[in-house]
């Protein structure tokens, strides 16, 4: 595994941030519906927009729904917000043997660069690009290009970590290498039904594999 640069979803693979847009979720169809949710039933919100979530409970109120989601995931998020155990101490590796580090997200700059700071993970981010810094988002490989011209990176050296389909997409059309983050929210069965290069159930499988080397 020669890679020097490490490109790393945010949502999922980053952050514990799921608690954040369920507890948003849930506010707002309780708010517009009445309806009360079981958490249980209420687990394929990951990796789809707010619009298609929502939209599961109310087509008319939509628009409604939408923004009462944003403003309590904007005042709340902070609340709920974590990184991954392990993933400080793999940024921290990987930046002190001299790697390039960057995240591309879907999220938009105004939550990203937050949920940065919130997480303490500020220091060992070289550069960051959020779906609306570029015109085509994931699957499309131009977040991945952007971050790879940041690092001043060679894509055959470059590694894609992240926790959905999209990310492994995204990766291989940017012409990288490509990681399963198995630790996040999405479908284990999905994600590796896009035949990532690497597997990675934990982020200290990484730092074990970077040691072997």
């Amino acid at each position: 595994m020669n890679f020097n640069s490490f490109i790393f979803d945010f949502d999922g693979t980053l952050a514990h941030s799921e608690p954040a847009y369920r507890e948003a979720f849930l506010h707002s169809i309780r708010l517009h519906t009445g309806l009360e949710v079981n958490e249980e039933q209420f687990r394929d919100f990951w990796n789809v927009t707010p619009q298609e979530v929502l939209s599961r409970y109310s087509v008319e109120m939509l628009d409604e729904m939408l923004v009462s989601f944003e403003e309590h995931y904007y005042a709340n998020h902070h609340h709920h917000l974590t990184p991954y155990d392990g993933i400080a101490e793999l940024l921290e590796y990987l930046g002190g043997r001299g790697a390039g580090i960057a995240v591309v997200s879907l999220k938009p700059r105004r939550a990203g660069e937050l949920e940065i700071d919130f997480t303490g993970l500020r220091s060992l981010i070289d550069v960051s690009v959020w779906g609306d810094d570029v015109e085509k988002p994931k699957p499309e490989p131009d977040g991945v290009l952007r971050a790879m011209a940041g690092l001043g990176a060679d894509p055959r050296s470059t590694l894609v970590i992240g926790d959905s389909p999209a990310d492994i997409m995204m990766g291989r059309a940017a012409g990288t290498r490509t990681a399963a983050a198995l630790w996040g929210g999405s479908s284990r069965e999905r994600l590796l039904a896009e035949s990532p290069d690497l597997a990675l159930d934990a982020p200290g499988d990484l730092l074990s594999m970077i040691h072997e080397e």
